[in-house]
């Protein structure tokens, strides 16, 4: 696991929040989000930021058929 200044990076807490991280550096992860209040917060922005994006995604074909539907009208 890449640790910058004994913090998981950005990719590492990504990664941990998919799922994607082999079991024992999601453990180290773990470990590190009970004692650390700024990665706790980096973790919260990323999940926010996770499903604003599945939310536009979820959105964004029921725009496309509104737009079209509205053009053919």
């Amino acid at each position: 696991m890449k640790l910058s200044e004994d913090h998981p990076t950005e990719e590492v807490l990504e990664r941990y929040l998919t799922e994607a991280l082999p079991e024992g550096d999601a453990e180290r992860v773990e470990e590190h989000l009970l004692v650390c209040h700024s990665c706790i917060d980096s973790a919260e922005q990323a999940l926010a930021f996770m499903e604003s994006l599945r939310s536009a995604f979820e959105y964004l074909p029921k725009a496309r058929a509104a737009g079209s539907q509205a053009l053919n009208e």
